[in-house]
């Protein structure tokens, strides 16, 4: 069976997605200026209609207000996180909780 993006992405970096601190993001957006795949939506509403997925399986922390990943068009290259400037955006192994 073919992997998705998403899950290519979870096997190449050890089950790591990026995530938002939301008590340090400030929504300056610096990360979705610097995404190269275009994989970080600023969110419209907090419907959760873009993630709804993820948060049902509780695969990452939700935050909703702030930033939202499309972990299946991010390929984990990590210029988010050297973007944000307050150290809002973070690796998160799956499974293993919050930070």
């Amino acid at each position: 069976m073919k992997k998705t993006r998403s899950e290519k992405l979870i096997d190449g970096r050890a089950g790591l997605l990026p995530a938002v601190d939301a008590a340090k993001c400030n929504s300056c957006y610096s990360c979705v200026e610097a995404c190269p795949r275009n994989a970080i939506l600023i969110p419209m509403n907090t419907t959760c209609a873009k993630c709804v997925k993820y948060c049902l399986t509780m695969e990452v922390p939700c935050s909703p207000e702030h930033v939202v990943f499309s972990y299946d068009l991010c390929d984990g290259c990590g210029i988010c996180v050297e973007a944000c400037p307050r150290d809002a955006i973070y690796w998160f192994k799956r499974g293993a909780g919050s930070r």
